[in-house]
C-alpha cells in the first residue's frame, strides 16, 4: 500500500461578519407569539405588538417560546387566543424581542408551555 506524497494545503479560511459571530440567544430558532401591546408604552415593536409573556409561580415573568410553529398553534387553540401571531425568532428580530423582554424584566423563557396542564418542556434564562 502506497501513500500519496505531496503538499497538503491548509483549508481556506474566511472572515465572518460580526453579526454572525455574535453569541446566540436562547430564543433564536424558537417561535414566540406576538400579541397586541396592552398599554405598556415603549415595550412594543414597530407594529405595536409584544411577545406573549406569562407570570410563573415564582412571581417571575417569562416569555413563552415554542420549538416549532405547530406547538405554537396548539397553544393558541388551547388558550383560545384571538389575534396572536406566531413568529420565529431569527437574527433580524432577535434584538427587538430581547429589548422588549429586558424592558419587561423577563427572567427567562418557558419552552412549549401547555396551558391545560401548566407543564413546559424546558426553561432557560435569557
Amino acid at each position: 500500500m502506497q501513500h500519496a506524497q505531496g503538499h497538503r494545503q491548509a483549508p481556506a479560511t474566511r472572515t465572518l461578519p460580526a453579526a454572525a459571530m455574535a453569541p446566540r440567544s436562547v430564543l433564536e430558532g424558537l417561535w414566540v407569539l406576538l400579541v397586541d401591546n396592552e398599554g405598556q408604552l415603549g415595550l412594543a415593536d414597530a407594529d405595536g405588538r409584544v411577545p406573549m409573556m406569562a407570570r410563573a409561580g415564582d412571581d417571575q415573568t417569562y416569555l413563552l417560546g415554542f420549538k416549532n410553529v405547530v406547538k405554537a398553534r396548539q397553544f393558541l387553540a388551547a388558550a383560545s387566543l384571538d389575534g396572536a401571531e406566531p413568529r420565529m425568532v431569527v437574527r433580524g428580530n432577535r434584538d427587538e424581542i430581547l429589548r422588549i423582554a429586558h424592558a419587561a424584566h423577563v427572567a427567562g423563557v418557558l419552552v412549549d408551555y401547555d396551558p391545560t396542564t401548566g407543564a413546559y418542556a424546558a426553561a432557560a434564562e435569557l
